[in-house]
Formats: C-alpha cells, structure tokens, sequence
C-alpha cells in the first residue's frame, strides 16, 4: 500500500490538499491484478497544522525575547551588585572579594549563554539581515553552547523568496543540527547555503552515529515529520542520506525565483 498527499485544483478553480491511498487489489491466488486509489481532502487538516506550527513559532519567539528582555537584565543586576561587593570587600576582606568576582564571572557566563539561547528561539538577525547571517549566527552559538564544531559554509549570496521562506528553512536547520547533537552525537556539523536559478539549496551535515546500516530513518520522529512538512511549506523537498564519511546528510531543495546563480568556481 503507498500513501502521499498533493494538492490538486478543484471544478471551481480552486486547489485543496488531497491524501492519495493506493491499495493492490489481489485475485483468489494472491497475485496483483489492479490497484485501488481513495483520495480524502485533508485542506481542513492542513490548515490546522499550518496554524500550530504558526503557534510553536511565536511562543518560541516570545519565550526568546522574555529570555533577552527578562532573564538576561535581572541576571546584569546581579553581575553589577557582586562587582560592587568586590570593591567593597577588596580593601580587607581579599578572600570574600575574590569569591565575588569569581560570582560575578559565573554570572557573566550564563548571560553569554541565556543569550545565546534567545537569539535561537528569537533569530533578530533573521528578520534584520536575511537567512545566511542568522545560520552564521546560529553557528557560532552552538560552539559556544555544545562545544561541538560548527561551520557555515557560505560563499554567494542567495536571496530568499519570502520572509516566510526564511523562516522555515532556519528552523528547518535548527531541528536537523538539534538532532545531529542529541542524537547522533555529533562532534562537527557543517551547515551548506546555496542558490541556483529558481532554486535554492539548504544542507546540514555531521560526522556522528547517524542510523544503523539497512535501516531508514525514523518515519515518525516528530523532528523529522516538523522538518518534511516545513519543507512542503515552501514547496521543497527534503532528504535524509548516510553521510560518506560518517553520520548523516539532510538536504532540502525548494523553489526560489529570487535566487540568483552560485557563480562558476
């Protein structure tokens, strides 16, 4: 039995979202003498899921800018009044003065990260500078989160069809590099950035366990299913290969008429 879902264009003109079932029909023996095909309309579904992943997006980014804006200013009041301690105790108290400076340090390295972590659930640099300058971003802030190696391989400049676009395809690099360290245990991940004519090309790459040999990657992970359908948001494809060199390749392709040619290396 196969299953996909289009779109199609009804009588009236206008196009619905369709889930297509194709059964074998089997005579007396066994053998396959034809196929049955049910088409249910899912428009109402669809249109459910594109609301809740609309949803999940704006709480991130509300709980990025209450990270930023909240979190971040309380934790600088609190820098501020151990380096205010430090002065005060400096003068006699050498071990107390130094035991706030070292609070103060440690308070000033969770800042770093608590904003790290809001510029995630909240990319500013997205809205502000287009998709490959929130990806760098994005980057350098899981080296400095994770520890792991993180690149942004970026040469030309692609410009991204919609604002929308963007969107999906950051978040779509957000899961995939999410997976790569919880998962598979990646070590280094490359994040790949490029446009053709009508098209534009979105890739991340790790070197960690990825799957089991003669095995697929897990259909239902709600990750994977959050990252295919982000890509048909866009009208794009997404695949997810073994990488040669260990772990794993996920790569979406979309159409994008705003993107210019990569030039000629």
């Amino acid at each position: 039995m196969d299953h996909y879902e289009t779109v199609r264009q009804r009588k009236d003109g206008r196009l619905i979202d369709i889930s297509v079932t194709i059964s074998p029909i089997r005579d007396a023996a066994g053998t396959v003498v034809g196929a049955s095909k049910l088409a249910r309309d899912i428009t109402g579904r669809k249109q459910l899921e594109r609301e809740i992943l609309e949803v999940s997006d704006r709480e991130q980014r509300r709980i990025g800018h209450d990270l930023h804006d909240g979190l971040c200013q309380h934790l600088a009041g609190i820098e501020m009044m151990s380096r205010v301690l430090e002065k005060k105790l400096s003068p006699k108290f050498k071990d107390g003065a130094q035991r706030a400076a070292d609070i103060a340090r440690h308070v000033r390295e969770g800042i770093g990260q608590t904003r790290a972590l809001a510029r995630g659930l909240a990319p500013v640099t997205l809205e502000s500078e287009g998709l490959a300058s929130a990806l760098n971003e994005h980057a350098v802030n899981i080296e400095k989160i994770f520890g792991v190696r993180c690149r942004f391989d970026y040469k030309w400049p692609v410009a991204v069809h919609s604002q929308a676009m963007g969107s999906h395809l950051f978040r779509l690099a957000q899961e995939a590099i999410s997976n790569a360290i919880k998962h598979g245990r990646a070590t280094e991940i490359n994040i790949h950035l490029k446009g053709d004519p009508g098209w534009i090309y979105l890739g991340v790459s790790d070197n960690g366990i990825g799957f089991p040999p003669g095995d697929n990657p897990p259909p239902t992970g709600m990750g994977l299913r959050i990252m295919r359908y982000r890509a048909g948001m866009i009208g794009g494809t997404l695949t997810i290969e073994r990488n040669a060199g260990g772990g794993m390749i996920v790569m979406c392709t979309a159409y994008n008429p705003e993107a210019p040619a990569t030039p000629a290396t």
